[in-house]
């Protein structure tokens, strides 16, 4: 199985992810996280569990939010790109996870 690489931007998304929910309190923002690592661990173990969209990016939606994680496949890797709210318009959304994926490409 491919190894699993962190976008840089990644920790960014959590953290604001984990800001948000934990203005409705601590235990919020700690349910979001903890469902955020279960999602994560169930994208490692079946990399293949969600549909693989137009624009070769899979979307995992972690329970209780209104997010998901962002992951594709690359030829020696999948990608963890991105945690956002899927509230946002799907162009921005698109638009990010695109500039992710070039940065990661140069970097």
């Amino acid at each position: 199985m491919k190894p699993f690489k962190a976008s840089e931007a990644l920790a960014s998304d959590l953290q604001e992810a984990y800001d948000y929910f934990k203005q409705g309190g601590p235990a919020a923002a700690e349910r979001f996280a903890a469902a955020f690592e279960r999602t994560l661990r169930t994208v490692r173990r079946h990399p293949e569990i969600c549909r693989l969209r137009g624009s070769g990016w899979r979307q995992a939606p972690i329970p209780g939010s209104s997010y998901a994680l962002f992951y594709r496949e690359s030829p020696s890797f999948w990608m963890v790109g991105a945690v956002v709210s899927t509230l946002q318009d799907p162009d921005v959304i698109q638009a990010r996870l695109l500039i992710r994926e070039i940065s990661e490409e140069f970097s």
